[in-house]
C-alpha cells in the first residue's frame, strides 16, 4: 500500500489583520443601549433588584483583536480500481464475443443480452477542503467568519506588534488537523494506491477587531461585558473579557508551529510522510 504524504506550500501561512470599520464612539453608543441586559435575564426581569440606567455605570473598555483561521487544503489520489463493465449486446442470436483474441460468453439479464468485460481504471481524484475556525475555541459559525474573509479587506502582517491581540487558544497545526481529517474521512475505493497526497494551501491567522465594555451594577455588586463587533457593529449582551493577551511582537514564525510531528492524522489506507514541511517564511 501507498504511503500517504502531506505537502505544504511555502507561500501557505500568512497573518492578515482586519482595522476597525465601527468607530469606538458609534460602538460605545450601542454598548449603553444593551448595558442593562449584559447581566441576563434573571436579572433583568427580577421585580426587586433589577439593573437600572443609574446604577449600571461604564467601568472600562477596550479594543482587542480576536483570531480566527481559515485553512485550505486538498487531497490528491492517485490509484487503480477494478471495475466489471456491463456491455449490451445487439445481436440477440450471438453466443459469444471475441475481443482482441479474448473470448466472452454472451449472458442474459432479463431478457437482455450482454457480456461482463472486467477492467482495471486508472484514476486520479482531486478533495477539496475550506475550515473556518474561531482561534478561541468558540462556536461561532463558519459563515460568519468567511462572511469577515469576503466581505472585508484584511492586510497581511509580516510583523505585528500591537495592544489587545489574543493568544489563539487553536494552535495552527490543530487548525490544520480539521482541515486533514476532512479529507481523510473521504472514502477511496481504490484496489490498489499509487500516491497519496495532502497539500496545505492556506494556513491563514486573521484577528478582527472586538470592542469589549465592561460594566458594573453597583446595586448587586456584579460585572458585565457587553461586546460590539469592531467591523459590523453587531452586539455581543452577555460577552467576555480576556486577560490573556500577547506580549510582544507577533510573525509568522511564531504563530505557526505546524511541523513534522505536530500532524498525527493518519489517511485510511496508509500512513502519513511529511513530504515537504518548512518553517512557512
Amino acid at each position: 500500500m501507498k504511503q500517504s504524504s502531506i505537502r505544504i506550500e511555502a507561500s501557505a501561512a500568512r497573518v492578515l489583520l482586519f482595522e476597525e470599520v465601527y468607530p469606538a464612539r458609534a460602538a460605545q453608543e450601542q454598548a449603553e443601549k444593551s448595558k442593562l441586559n449584559a447581566f441576563g435575564a434573571l436579572a433583568r426581569l427580577n421585580p426587586l433588584n433589577r439593573p437600572k440606567p443609574d446604577t449600571v455605570l461604564l467601568s472600562k473598555w477596550e479594543l482587542r483583536y480576536e483570531p480566527f483561521w481559515h485553512v485550505v487544503a486538498r487531497r490528491d489520489v492517485d490509484f487503480t480500481h477494478d471495475a466489471t463493465y456491463v456491455l449490451p449486446v445487439a445481436n440477440p442470436h450471438a453466443q459469444r464475443l471475441d475481443i482482441g483474441g479474448q473470448v466472452y460468453p454472451v449472458l442474459s439479464r432479463e431478457k437482455k443480452p450482454h457480456i461482463e468485460l472486467p477492467a482495471r481504471e486508472r484514476c486520479l481524484r482531486r478533495v477539496d477542503t475550506a475550515v473556518f475556525q474561531d482561534g478561541m475555541k468558540r462556536e461561532v459559525k463558519s459563515t460568519v467568519l468567511q462572511r469577515y474573509v469576503d466581505k472585508y479587506q484584511a492586510t497581511e502582517q509580516e510583523q505585528l506588534d500591537r495592544d489587545g491581540l489574543l493568544q489563539p487558544l487553536l494552535s495552527s497545526s490543530a487548525a490544520a488537523q480539521i482541515a486533514l481529517s476532512r479529507l481523510g474521512s473521504e472514502a477511496i475505493d481504490a484496489s490498489e494506491m499509487h500516491d497519496d497526497t495532502v497539500t496545505i494551501e492556506k494556513l491563514h491567522l486573521y484577528y478582527r477587531p472586538v470592542f469589549a465594555f465592561e460594566y458594573t451594577w453597583g446595586g448587586a455588586g456584579k460585572v458585565g461585558v457587553v461586546e460590539v463587533d469592531g467591523l459590523t457593529g453587531d452586539v455581543v449582551e452577555l460577552g467576555q473579557w480576556f486577560r490573556e493577551k500577547l506580549g510582544g511582537m507577533v510573525t509568522r514564525d511564531l504563530l505557526v508551529d505546524i511541523g513534522a510531528d505536530a500532524i498525527s492524522m493518519a489517511i485510511p489506507g496508509g500512513s502519513i510522510a511529511v513530504k515537504v514541511i518548512n518553517r512557512l517564511v
